[in-house]
C-alpha cells in the first residue's frame, strides 16, 4: 500500500470546503491551517505536522481542489515509483465562465525554475527531503512555497513530473505578487544563484516570471562560424548582401568581444563582398576558401576545423543581431556544466516567431513558436523564460568545442535539411543538455540565400537515425494536445 500524503493547506479565506470533499480515499490526509495575520506561514506548517507520520507532505496555498481521480494517480505513480523524492503534476484552472482548461507543465527543468515556479500549486515532498531542508523558511514571507522548491533541487534525486491534471485552481485564485512576495523572491532566487553556480536576478516578475541570468565565466574566445556564398541578391527591389548585414550587426552591437568570425566563404564570392567584410570585421576575421559543390553541413565542419575558439557559435549568413548581450546570454548557458548547445530566438522579417527551440511530437520535428507573434509569450509563459529544450536551431547554436568535436559534428549526409536536428540528437544522446534563451534575440531571412527544397533522401537519413525519438516530452511536453503552431 502507499505511504500516505498528508496536504496541508494553508488558507487567509473561510474554506469552501469543495477541497476537503476532493482529498478522498485511501493514503491522504487533510490538514487546513488558517493563515493569522503577522504569523509565520513555516510556524503554522510545523504545528500542522507535529504529529504528522505520513512519508509525503505536500503545501497548499491555494483555495483549488484536487481534481477527479487526483488521488488515485498520485498513489499509483507514486507506488510504481518508489524513489520519487519531488512529484509536481500538470494542473487545471476554471475561467470567469466556469470553462475548465488543462495547465500542461514541462518534465522537470531546473534552469526554468529559476526564471519561473512552474511546478503548480500542489508539489508533493517526500518527508525525508522536506525536513532535511527544515521545512519551509519563514525569512522569505510569501515565496516559501518557491524558495522551498529551489532549495529542494540540491538535495533530491529524483524529481519527477506526473502529466495528468491534478490540482484546479479558479481563475479569481490567481493574482499578481505583492511587493513582499517580490523582495522574498528575489532573495530566494539570489540564494538559488549562489548555491548553483552563480548568476543575477535582473528583475522579478508581479506575474511570476522573473528575468535571472547565469554569470559567464572568465572571457572565452567565442568562434562565430558562418557559411556563406558571399554575394549580393535583388531583396525587394534593392541590392543587399546578408552576410555584410550580419557582420555589421555583430560588430555593431555585441558587447563581448572576444571573438572570431570565420566565414566559410565559396570561391563565387564577389571581392567586393571581400573587401567590404574585411572592413567591417578587421583582424577579427578569418576566411576558409569552400570550393566543394554546396554541402552546409561539410562547409560549417570545415569552418569550425580552421577557428580557434573555446567555444564555436554556428551563425546563418541571413541573420540580424538585435541584443547587446547576445553573446553573454548564449555563452552562459554553453558553460554550465556538462552543457551540449545554447540557442536563441529568432523572429521572421514580419516579426513572427520563427524558433523558441526544437519540440520533438508523434515522430515529427518543428521549430517550438513558429508563426506566433513576436510579442505571444508562449504557453505557460515558454517564450519568455531561459529552459532545457530538446534541440535549437543551427541558424544561431553554440556549443563548447570539445563537445562539436566529440559528436562528430554536422553531418555530411544532411547537405541542406534536418543537419541541426541530427546534431542535437546527437547532443542529447550523449547526455549533454540543451538550453535555449529568449535574450539572444535575432532576426532570420529563412533560405534567402539557398535553395530550401527539402530532398526524400535527407528525410530518410534523420528519421533513419532519430524517428525512435522524435517525441521527446522531457522538456516541452503535449500531453493533452498537439503542439501550438
Amino acid at each position: 500500500m502507499t505511504s500516505a500524503v498528508t496536504v496541508v493547506v494553508v488558507s487567509a479565506t473561510q474554506p469552501s470546503g469543495r477541497l476537503e470533499e476532493s482529498v478522498t480515499g485511501e493514503g491522504f490526509e487533510l490538514r487546513r491551517v488558517n493563515r493569522v495575520p503577522d504569523e509565520s506561514v513555516a510556524t503554522a506548517v510545523v504545528q500542522a505536522l507535529s504529529d504528522s507520520t505520513s512519508e509525503f507532505i505536500a503545501v497548499v496555498e491555494s483555495d483549488g481542489w484536487m481534481s477527479p481521480h487526483a488521488g488515485d494517480a498520485i498513489r499509483q505513480y507514486l507506488s510504481a515509483n518508489p524513489s520519487v523524492d519531488v512529484l509536481y503534476a500538470d494542473g487545471a484552472a476554471v475561467g470567469r465562465r466556469g470553462r475548465t482548461t488543462s495547465v500542461a507543465r514541462p518534465d522537470y527543468s531546473p534552469e526554468r525554475l529559476r526564471c519561473q515556479f512552474y511546478w503548480g500549486d500542489l508539489v508533493i515532498y517526500r518527508r525525508s527531503v522536506f525536513e532535511s531542508l527544515g521545512g519551509l523558511d519563514s525569512t522569505v514571507p510569501g515565496a516559501e512555497l518557491y524558495d522551498l522548491a529551489l532549495r529542494s533541487t540540491a538535495v533530491a534525486h529524483s524529481i519527477e513530473h506526473l502529466a495528468l491534471p491534478v490540482f484546479t485552481r479558479p481563475s479569481a485564485a490567481i493574482r499578481p505578487l505583492n511587493y513582499q512576495e517580490l523582495e522574498s523572491t528575489r532573495v530566494a532566487l539570489e540564494r538559488h544563484l549562489a548555491a548553483t553556480g552563480g548568476g543575477t536576478v535582473r528583475s522579478v516578475g508581479a506575474d511570476g516570471v522573473h528575468d535571472t541570468r547565469r554569470s559567464v565565466k572568465g572571457e572565452p574566445l567565442i568562434s562565430i562560424v558562418i557559411p556563406s556564398r558571399g554575394i549580393h541578391s535583388m531583396v525587394d527591389g534593392r541590392t543587399r548582401c546578408y552576410l555584410i548585414d550580419a557582420a555589421q550587426s555583430i560588430m555593431d552591437l555585441s558587447t563581448y568581444r572576444n571573438f572570431e568570425i570565420v566565414v566559410a566563404l565559396d570561391s563565387v564570392a564577389e571581392p567586393a563582398v571581400v573587401t567590404e567584410l574585411a572592413d567591417i570585421v578587421g583582424d577579427q576575421l578569418r576566411i576558409v576558401e569552400w570550393t566543394r559543390p554546396f554541402n552546409f553541413s561539410e562547409k560549417v565542419n570545415a569552418g569550425v576545423l580552421h577557428s580557434r575558439g573555446e567555444f564555436v557559435l554556428l551563425l546563418n549568413d541571413d541573420v540580424r543581431v538585435l541584443d547587446e548581450d547576445w553573446l553573454e546570454s548564449l555563452l552562459a548557458l554553453a558553460q554550465l556544466p556538462g552543457a551540449g548547445m545554447s540557442g536563441g530566438l529568432l523572429y521572421y522579417e514580419d516579426d513572427t516567431i520563427q524558433h523558441a527551440g526544437h519540440g520533438y511530437f508523434e515522430g515529427d520535428a518543428s521549430h517550438i513558436g513558429l508563426d506566433a507573434q513576436r510579442t505571444d509569450p508562449g504557453p505557460l509563459e515558454g517564450y519568455r523564460v531561459e529552459r532545457e529544450v530538446s534541440g535549437v536551431t543551427a541558424a544561431c547554436a553554440m556549443m563548447p568545442r570539445s563537445v562539436y568535436l566529440e559528436v562528430g559534428g554536422l553531418s555530411n549526409l544532411l547537405p541542406g535539411n534536418f543537419n541541426d536536428v541530427d546534431l542535437c540528437m546527437k547532443v542529447t544522446w550523449r547526455g549533454y543538455p540543451i538550453y535555449w534563451t529568449p535574450h539572444a534575440e535575432l532576426y532570420h531571412f529563412e533560405s534567402k540565400t539557398r535553395d530550401a527544397s527539402v530532398h526524400a533522401f535527407e528525410v530518410d537519413v534523420a528519421w533513419g537515425r532519430w524517428g525512435f525519438r522524435m517525441h521527446d516530452p522531457r522538456y516541452w511536453p503535449y500531453p493533452h494536445n498537439r503542439p501550438p503552431s
